[in-house]
């Protein structure tokens, strides 16, 4: 048989030599992990990458011998790990952790065959964090009381089933509500919830709740209030480091508009940025001195556990929120017309700013003119971050509530005073 018949080329030795690689990386691993078990190695740092190439090869050459050599092959690495499983069971031996990722890393090395080099090294370098983080999540788990482990299932069940089944459509008035976004708005506050917890648990208090702060303002710093306001109620000794990270997720989403003004429409931030630094350096002081005071004045008595991280009711409640915002926003539109712009900009970042910084951006010198383009998002983030003042004070409990208040107002009056000198004298 011809090399050419088989395709024996460039692009072939590339992908065994992924599939090798993919096999090492979890060999290397699996070799380390059973060493330290004492135990007797079923398949270490050579025979996996050759596991890996048992699958790469019949990829190779399917279009010359079928399925009929890959099946083959996976039948033969099945059969040598379930005799492994066995001896080693008989043994006493309890766990068939390195069995199944031999016939992972086989599969893996099946897909670095046919070319999909990406999926195929990702996902072993997913597979390889798993494996290492085995005592970091055996202690997760253990730590997991009923509870928790009913709301990580409840998050499951209203982002995974009910989510894919509501129509993505308008309904009502304007056709302004939109089932399937309503929900997602539910499921956003709800897992940034159970992210922060997850955060909290595994690195600590202040780094998790840091982590999500940054984490959460890139999808919705208003969903993330509500997460952290929630998370301060269940445990009111996180006061400091979840305002902390309420405030910091502010800051980030003035970074955010500009990023997104400036890739729509570059002209707007001349008139726009003054407002966004003064902002964003008024959320950077606060967000560190409340990260200081977390810092300097941990919790008394016994280290903090937090409990219920996850509830549906504040979810419901703003989503429910969040739909009541849309309908005013379609009406603002629809009854005001042009001068209602301003009123139109409010009422949408009572929700979200990335939207209504799009349509002001891109509308531009030619329909509004920059000043007026400017004043409404500069209006929009201001209104955006009294909103989410206004759920830290109601939803959260004792010394969140001020302490947001007084981060995100100040932010507020530093925006707004700006926009006012440059709307006066520009």
């Amino acid at each position: 048989m011809e090399a050419s018949a088989i395709n024996l080329t460039g692009p072939a030795f590339e992908r065994l030599l992924v599939a090798a690689l993919i096999g090492f990386l979890i060999g290397l691993e699996r070799e380390r992990a059973e060493t330290r078990k004492a135990r007797r190695v079923f398949a270490g740092v050579r025979t996996f990458p050759l596991i890996a190439l048992a699958g790469a090869i019949p990829m190779l050459i399917i279009h010359v011998s079928g399925p009929a050599l890959l099946i083959a092959s996976f039948l033969a690495v099945g059969s040598i790990t379930l005799v492994s499983y066995l001896r080693a069971s008989a043994a006493g031996s309890v766990g068939a952790t390195t069995e199944i990722a031999a016939l992972t890393t086989f599969l893996l090395g099946a897909l670095a065959g046919a070319g999909e080099f990406v999926v195929a090294a990702g996902t072993a370098v997913g597979v390889a964090v798993l494996l290492v983080a085995k005592p970091r999540l055996e202690a997760f788990s253990r730590a997991l009381s009923e509870e928790e482990l009913t709301a990580a299932l409840e998050l499951a069940v209203i982002s995974v089933i009910i989510l894919p089944l509501l129509p993505n459509r308008g309904y009502g008035p304007w056709q302004a509500l939109n089932p399937f976004e309503i929900w997602l708005i539910v499921v956003l506050v709800s897992a940034l919830s159970f992210a922060g917890f997850i955060a909290t648990r595994l690195l600590g208090q202040q780094r998790g709740m840091t982590l999500t702060g940054i984490a959460g303002s890139l999808v919705s710093s208003t969903a993330l209030t509500v997460a952290m306001a929630t998370q301060a109620r269940a445990a009111r000794a996180l006061a400091p480091t979840a305002a902390a990270a309420t405030v910091l997720a502010s800051t980030i989403m003035c970074v955010r508009v500009a990023v997104l003004a400036g890739a729509v429409n570059f002209a707007i931030l001349p008139r726009l940025m003054p407002v966004l630094v003064a902002m964003t350096l008024a959320g950077a002081i606060a967000a560190t001195l409340l990260n200081k005071r977390a810092t300097d004045t941990p919790p008394e008595g016994p280290e903090l556990t937090v409990k219920n991280p996850f509830s549906l009711k504040p979810a419901l409640t703003f989503g429910a929120a969040y739909a009541a915002i849309v309908l005013i926003v379609a009406g603002a539109k629809g009854y005001l017309g042009t001068p209602g712009m301003y009123v139109a900009a409010a009422c949408a970042a009572l929700a979200d700013v990335d939207a209504i910084t799009i349509a002001f951006s891109r509308m531009g010198e030619a329909s509004v003119g920059w000043q007026v383009a400017a004043a409404a998002v500069t209006i929009a983030v201001v209104t955006n971050t009294l909103v989410k003042l206004a759920i830290a004070v109601s939803m959260g409990a004792g010394m969140f509530g001020r302490y947001v208040a007084s981060a995100l107002g100040s932010m507020a009056l530093v925006g707004t005073l700006t926009g006012v000198l440059i709307w006066r004298f520009w």
